[in-house]
């Protein structure tokens, strides 16, 4: 369909163009108008609805530009998926599918208001712009876009972390000051380093114990903050450095497979049980975890799988839509091939410290940053401001792997994953 240039509305602090409004087709169309100087689009009932207002901007290749949006909103039930403020870097006269696109991820609320801002760099073969306020999927909504600008900006600064991981078990058996005196013993290995991060493995605490079971394992398991802890966190202050690992909780008449946070300061920052016991470990008496939490450090947002977690798919997914840019893997061992599809499919960063399998450190395209070390170690650094993606498009982050992309979800996918999880919950009713 051939976009018609409806009216004008000079909401773009940088071009003196106008604003006009396009649908894939009619049926598709939501319902655009122009009130006190305001863009709204509405759903107009059309549960199908697609349609945006844009507009055409000058750009210059190899810039930085800041897309900011003001909007309120209502009847959007996930503002991610329904609005989509997104910049088309044109070239020339390509199609759309050869023109790399970026769309915002990140929404504040201001009051009454809602704030979107993100910062993209003009591809090197753009020759121009066009600022989209698409709405889809969302047949009760009502949005009104109250300010709209692309503006130069300074480019996003590196954010570098150097993390530290291992693959360590004590001797067999080891008594729990074991446990604790040989793991304090890495974690000063890998402070010499001067790490922003070090990763212990999963069941750092009691890993090479005497054989055990049941009201045995609850013997050895310890309240946190309990010795093993009150050791990582001595070993973050001395080292100015965040420390996670894997460690046996016990929490009142209960038992629970979970990983520590221990900031620069020695604070505890957060505890993530694991939501997926290996079958052996249920029968020893350890209970679940219920929820996937991610973290905020003075450096990003980190998430944390522990072992079996990284078998379902949506442990990383659910991590990543939360806002985790680095997922922490401490484990037992774990099938390589998985790592580079979790770290693919999410664009994230993942750091796997083990008993048994390769220590490894792994990027957003899935290669090895490291997976070998002296003495078992190993660090790099990373820039989480550099999360490229694997997704063979024209480039631009509108259409990376959707698995942590909250904004590149379609209606089609949730919907059906919401049908699937119905359907079994009445299987299990039925």
């Amino acid at each position: 369909m051939q976009k018609d240039n409806i009216m004008s509305a000079n909401l773009l602090k940088n071009s003196n163009g106008s604003w006009s409004t396009w649908s894939p087709m009619p049926s598709l169309s939501p319902a655009f108008s122009a009130e006190n100087g305001h863009l709204c689009v509405a759903g107009d009932g059309n549960k199908h609805c697609f349609g945006e207002w844009y507009q055409k901007v000058p750009a210059q290749p190899g810039k930085a530009y800041c897309l900011r949006v003001v909007l309120r909103c209502e009847g959007v039930r996930d503002l991610f998926l329904h609005v989509t403020p997104h910049v088309v870097w044109r070239r020339g006269e390509l199609p759309e599918s050869s023109c790399a696109q970026d769309a915002i991820r990140n929404f504040r609320r201001e009051g009454d208001r809602i704030v979107g801002e993100d910062v993209f760099i003009a591809p090197a073969n753009c020759d121009g712009a066009e600022v989209r306020l698409l709405l889809r999927y969302a047949p009760e909504a009502v949005v009104r876009f109250e300010e709209v600008s692309l503006t130069e900006a300074e480019p996003p600064a590196p954010r570098k972390v150097r993390v530290g991981a291992m693959k360590f078990r004590p001797p067999h058996p080891s008594s729990p000051a074991d446990h604790l005196r040989l793991y304090a013993d890495q974690i000063d290995r890998l402070g010499m380093t001067r790490p922003d991060l070090v990763l212990l493995p999963e069941f750092a605490n009691t890993a090479s114990l005497p054989p055990y079971r049941g009201v045995y394992l609850w013997e050895f398991a310890e309240p946190i903050p309990g010795p093993f802890c009150a050791m990582l966190a001595e070993k973050a202050r001395a080292y100015n450095s965040y420390v996670c690992a894997g460690v046996l909780e016990r929490d009142g008449d209960f038992i629970f497979n979970a990983a520590v946070l221990y900031g620069r300061d020695g604070m505890l920052v957060g505890k993530q049980r694991k939501v997926h016991p290996y079958w052996p470990e249920e029968p020893m008496g350890i209970s679940p975890g219920d929820s996937f939490e991610v973290f905020q450090t003075d450096f990003g947002t980190v998430g944390i799988m522990i072992c079996y977690d990284s078998w379902w798919p949506e442990s990383t997914r659910l991590l990543a839509l939360k806002g985790a840019e680095l997922v922490l893997f401490p484990n037992a061992g774990y099938e390589e091939k998985i790592l580079p599809a979790r770290a693919i499919d999410n664009n994230v960063y993942i750091v796997a410290s083990t008993l048994n399998s390769p220590a490894a450190i792994v990027t957003p395209r899935g290669d090895l940053l490291a997976v070998s070390a002296v003495n078992n170690t190993l660090t790099a650094e990373i820039d989480l401001n550099d999360r490229p993606k694997c997704h063979p498009n024209a480039g631009g982050n509108l259409n990376p792997g959707p698995g942590g992309a909250r904004w590149a979800r379609n209606a089609n996918s949730t919907r059906v994953y919401e049908e699937i999880l119905a359907e079994v919950q009445r299987g299990a009713e039925g």
